[in-house]
């Protein structure tokens, strides 16, 4: 055990995690900004292709946690992932249109075999109705941003003092702390996340199986590739093969028994409301990245700061806040007040409301120049930290406590199947905040503080929509009705 009576194997997830969304934050504190500065592009096409790049690198852990569950198992998922990550990081570096595309490429692919194994892998750590599930992935949530902490305070200065692919080689370097942290502690787990029982390749044809997945990873790499060129058209296989998943996924569903037929639908409705969620959320590095380059004072507490040290906030506040979390789930099971899961998730979509509509406020009422204060920015980030802190670990535990064990690889992936819709719904929603050539400074902080407002009254209709639907939750999952604050 841990000192606060969490698995032991938790510690070794915390740090292979934390080493990766270095790697991840890295890249994207710096990934909108090197489109439109460093290749050029202009708004709406940065926009369109981060969209589409974000987007696919939420769509493949749904083929990865399936590959995981049936085929490889877990950790061998983890380590051939973090290579792929270390490898299209490093590509990046190359200043070259064509490197960038091959390196982000490689990267959609290393996220599908990475992301979902290691939050699988946490799952695994407890028992059904362990009740220490949901404060230990809070504390594995803080071990993603303590992560994702780090490069804002430094990446901005590293690539003005050197080059554009000094981050992205910072990236890679991170990543290989990760695979060697994993590699020399995966023996501890004992077990959990080894190749499953019931995998074929235990039969044999192990080569004619990694032929085919070599042969495979390398066909889709090319695919990747080719979408990123056509950011568009990318949209369109992105719903069909949404489509298809969902379809595969509701397959599944209806081989369960009633009881935990009526589980997983409640987890794919909360994951559906996610998905509102993260493309406001996912705003962070898009529109609100550009509105503090371009209409944010740089003044901070007697400190000057560049739009990349923006990226610091909601990490450090998710760092902050977590061990505070941690302990009021515990304390509020203890005393039986502890909210449902569909209650966390409407309460979070409330805060990112707030957030919004905080921001509004400032830039719409307050600023008086073409500047506005980076305090405006900062307080909504926190509000916007407590709402993901009340959505995306509950989700995380809420995948593993509700599916069965032989699909909770796939469904961890459909969790982060959100992340691809919401990209590409998030990178259609920043299209708001588009700052037209030769606008000047007053008339784009004009453009941001609508779309705040925008953001804030989406955010507003979802929190209602969300509320709704909590008394059908909690009867799907089995939690008795009654006010907002009962036992799980």
């Amino acid at each position: 055990m841990t000192h606060r009576g969490q698995p032991k194997g938790l510690s070794l997830l915390f740090f292979t995690e934390l080493w990766e969304r270095f790697g991840f934050y890295m890249v994207q504190t710096i990934l909108i900004l090197y489109m439109s500065q460093g290749l050029h592009y202009s708004d709406t096409k940065s926009y369109l292709l981060y969209g589409a790049f974000s987007s696919l690198l939420y769509l493949t852990p749904v083929l990865g946690g399936y590959i995981a569950d049936r085929y490889i198992g877990f950790r061998q998922s983890i380590l051939l992932g973090a290579i792929l990550f270390a490898v299209g990081y490093a590509v990046m570096a190359i200043p070259s249109s064509h490197a960038f595309f091959l390196g982000l490429s490689i990267v959609v692919l290393a996220n599908g075999l990475f992301k979902p194994s290691v939050s699988s892998i946490v799952g695994h750590l407890y028992t059904h109705d362990d009740p220490r599930r949901e404060g230990g992935f809070t504390i594995f949530y803080m071990g993603i941003n303590i992560g994702s902490l780090i490069p804002p305070l430094f990446v901005g200065a590293l690539v003005a003092a050197y080059t554009w692919g000094s981050g992205f080689l910072a990236a890679s370097l991170g990543m290989l702390i990760s695979l060697v942290t994993f590699a020399l502690g995966c023996r501890g787990l004992r077990g959990v996340g080894q190749m499953p029982s019931a995998s074929p390749l235990k039969k044999g044809n192990k080569g004619l199986f990694y032929l085919l997945f070599f042969a495979g990873l390398i066909a889709l790499i090319a695919l990747a590739r080719l979408l990123l060129v056509f950011p568009a058209e990318a949209d369109i296989v992105l719903v069909v093969a949404s489509l298809a998943i969902v379809g595969s996924v509701l397959f599944f569903l209806f081989k369960e028994r009633p009881e935990q037929r009526k589980k997983l639908f409640a987890c794919l409705v909360l994951i559906l409301i996610s998905v509102g969620f993260w493309a406001l959320y996912n705003q962070t590095f898009t529109s609100l990245m550009l509105f503090a380059d371009r209409n944010m004072s740089k003044q901070f507490l007697g400190l000057t700061i560049d739009a990349e040290f923006t990226q610091f906030f909601n990490p450090f506040f998710i760092v902050l806040l977590s061990p505070f979390l941690n302990w009021l789930w515990s304390w509020l099971e203890k005393k039986k007040l502890n909210p449902s899961t569909p209650t966390k998730f409407s309460l979070g979509v409330l805060f990112m409301a707030c957030g919004f509509l905080y921001l509004w406020i400032g830039t719409h009422f307050f600023s008086t120049g073409p500047e506005s204060s980076p305090w405006w920015l900062v307080i909504s980030y926190l509000l916007q930290t407590v709402g993901e802190l009340l959505l995306s670990p509950i989700g995380l535990a809420m995948v593993t406590r509700l599916s069965p064990n032989h699909l909770v690889g796939m469904m961890m992936g459909v969790w982060f199947l959100t992340q691809s819709a919401a990209f590409a719904i998030g990178g259609g929603l920043a299209v708001f905040s588009n700052i037209p050539t030769g606008t000047t400074q007053i008339a784009a902080l004009g453009i941001y503080s609508h779309s705040f407002l925008i953001y804030g009254l989406i955010s507003l209709a979802l929190t209602v929509i969300s509320f709704s639907l909590v008394p059908f939750l909690k009867r799907l999952i089995g939690i008795p009705s009654g006010p907002i604050m009962t036992p799980k």
